[in-house]
């Protein structure tokens, strides 16, 4: 076989030293904000506007926010439970998975936008990503994040980087909160035809760069024309603050003005196109207990995970960062992929894993755990020595990471 060809497997420990939330600091956050108190009340509102929800679904979902064993995604993976049983109240357990979306969403957002600084002075600690990428192949990223992480690595790095979206470009009006026209967001477009037909445009063979497959949805990817294609947004000058700013504009400044209100519709962005015509995109990240699964109906199409196990074939050695091996379609097609053939290796960045995840057990041989933090394991392969200051500058910036966050104020690392 020729030289070991990396590609990489990011879950959520893999942006943490960028300041994104593992699942059980998100799943604190949320439960920090919506207390049962807070949930009761929003109900009573609702219920003042004609909507809500019916007691049972209330105290329901109540005894999820209590249970403290729950994770977010455990919680939304039994209000999922509840719809696929097919109850008298399935479709209002549905409505309050895709309001807890939602919810999940703009507490990322708001990681992005509201950390710039502590992004910029920070990702010059993953110097070691460029020693992953070879001179002559692009080199695989596999995302299960939703943030924007890599694009701002690429970036600030000046690495060439691909999401798989095709040649054509649409551009979104923004708008004030008049209505008035204020600028341009402009998108890259993958049509449904291009997804199904396997033509995603990614970096071929003697292209140097980053190919990005996003598996899970992304905070800058969306459904549109009534959900056949997928948009992704860009900024001009790709700089980390203007990906940041893009991110924050396609929230703030796509709208749709109905008698001076903003319209609002649960996990979906309403706009006025050039035409004033009202619009949709609809978010796509996915989480819960049934991603990817045919009994659900999901906004991401099911066709991405086909393109994972199809490119996957592509690498010989994955090195997995952050992941806690706790979804079973992603490590149902890494088993396979390493079963395939003797020679292919899984190597597991996690500093706080010790052990081979244990339905992985028969593969051992072909797996390496390297307790090491994402950092100091790409300052291993790029054989990079830091200085003293740099070591210390890592430690404080890991401790105001560890602070905890209060949802209420800034966050413990944005001055």
């Amino acid at each position: 076989m020729e030289n070991s060809i990396n590609g990489l497997l990011l879950g959520a420990g893999s942006s943490y030293e960028l300041g994104m939330p593992l699942v059980w600091d998100l799943t604190h956050e949320i439960k920090r904000w919506l207390t049962p108190e807070k949930f009761k009340l929003f109900n009573h509102n609702w219920r003042q506007q004609g909507t809500g929800y019916n007691d049972i679904v209330v105290n329901d979902f109540i005894k999820c926010l209590e249970n403290s064993s729950l994770q977010y995604e455990s919680i939304l993976g039994y209000l999922e439970t509840q719809f696929i049983r097919n109850g008298p109240y399935r479709n209002e357990y549905h409505y309050l998975y895709s309001w807890l979306i939602e919810i999940v969403y703009t507490i990322l957002k708001e990681r992005h936008t509201r950390n710039v600084s502590y992004i910029q002075k920070n990702i010059r600690f993953f110097e070691g990503f460029k020693s992953l990428i070879p001179n002559d192949r692009p080199l695989w990223v596999f995302s299960l994040n939703h943030d924007l992480m890599i694009e701002c690595l690429s970036s600030y790095f000046c690495i060439n980087l691909c999401s798989g979206f095709g040649r054509e470009i649409v551009s979104l009006p923004k708008r004030d909160f008049r209505g008035i026209k204020i600028g341009e967001l402009q998108c890259q477009v993958l049509t449904g035809d291009q997804l199904e037909n396997s033509a995603m445009n990614f970096l071929k063979i003697n292209e140097a760069g980053i190919n990005l497959l996003k598996i899970h949805g992304s905070l800058d990817i969306f459904t549109f024309r009534d959900g056949k294609d997928l948009l992704k947004f860009f900024p001009n000058d790709p700089s980390i603050s203007n990906w940041i700013e893009c991110l924050r504009s396609v929230n703030e400044e796509l709208i749709y003005i109905n008698n001076m209100s903003k319209v609002k519709i649960s996990n979906e962005i309403a706009y006025a196109d050039n035409q004033g015509v009202m619009q949709f995109l609809r978010r796509t990240i996915l989480s819960g207990a049934y991603k990817y699964d045919q009994r659900m109906s999901q906004t991401l199409p099911k066709k991405l995970l086909a393109h994972f196990r199809e490119n996957l074939n592509q690498v010989s050695n994955l090195i997995c960062v952050g992941y806690n091996f706790g979804d079973s379609h992603i490590d149902q097609i890494i088993k396979e992929w390493l079963v395939f053939r003797a020679d292919r290796n899984l190597e597991i960045v996690d500093p706080g894993r010790t052990n081979i995840p244990p339905h992985f057990s028969h593969l051992s041989s072909q797996i390496k755990i390297r307790t090491l933090a994402f950092t100091d394991f790409l300052d291993e392969v790029g054989g990079i020595v830091r200085p003293r200051r740099e070591k210390l500058e890592k430690e404080l910036a890991n401790w105001l990471r560890k602070k905890q966050f209060d949802p209420n104020k800034k966050d413990a690392f944005e001055k």
